[in-house]
């Protein structure tokens, strides 16, 4: 797939829309609240996530662009049960849901790389229930670490990338405390698996792989 045809499609299809701004921390969407359409994000980071009964966030996916988003409730017509919120200044622009819909089947590139996409988080889904179920909390944040890197870190070598995260945001991803997180942090970095900088989390990748799958 030509990423930047899809792209230059997306810009299109959203671009006669006003760009609207949000700053980090701001709700875009609120759970329960009734989208205004179809959110193209320009620049920033989006993060969708739900509250437990017991009051914990957990992060459901990551937004950065050329996302657009939430397809499900275009889709479906689900009711909205999740928050979006800003994680970083964010810029998007918008388009009516069916028009997007519309868009799509007029465009299969874009809807396959849509799936695609889908396709990925769903497996990345997967894989945080059964590591949840096994209850091994190392696990579980070396999945995320993992999973921010390879989607977000920056590469150093061949191995190792550089993540900038926050330790209450992996807490939120895993679904950890972040006392247990931070633990679990130095023990892998006493292990030689990560470096903690003032820069962000350098990991050496493979070592992470390894030890998620000897190690489950």
């Amino acid at each position: 797939m030509n990423q930047r045809r899809i792209s230059d499609k997306l810009r299109s299809h959203f671009g006669s829309s006003d760009v609207k701004a949000y700053a980090k921390g701001e709700i875009i969407t609120h759970a329960g609240q009734e989208p205004e359409g179809i959110s193209f994000l320009v620049d920033g980071v989006v993060e969708q996530y739900d509250i437990t009964p017991e009051g914990n966030r957990i992060t459901v996916n990551i937004f950065r662009p050329p996302a657009f988003f939430p397809m499900s409730w275009a889709i479906n017509k689900t009711p909205n049960t999740y928050f979006y919120i800003a994680s970083t200044d964010v810029k998007l622009q918008r388009a009516d849901a069916d028009k997007t819909i519309a868009f799509l089947l007029q465009n299969p590139e874009v809807m396959l790389d849509l799936l695609s996409r889908v396709y990925r988080g769903t497996d990345a889904l997967l894989k945080r229930l059964v590591l949840a179920t096994s209850g091994v909390a190392a696990s579980r944040l070396i999945f995320e670490l993992l999973i921010e890197a390879y989607r977000f870190g920056t590469e150093i070598d061949d191995s190792r990338r550089l993540v900038n995260i926050k330790q209450h945001t992996l807490a939120a991803r895993s679904g950890l405390a972040r006392e247990t997180v931070s633990r679990e942090l130095h023990k892998l970095e006493k292990a030689g698996m990560i470096s903690l900088t003032k820069h962000g989390i350098e990991i050496d990748a493979s070592k992470l792989e390894q030890k998620l799958e000897f190690d489950p």
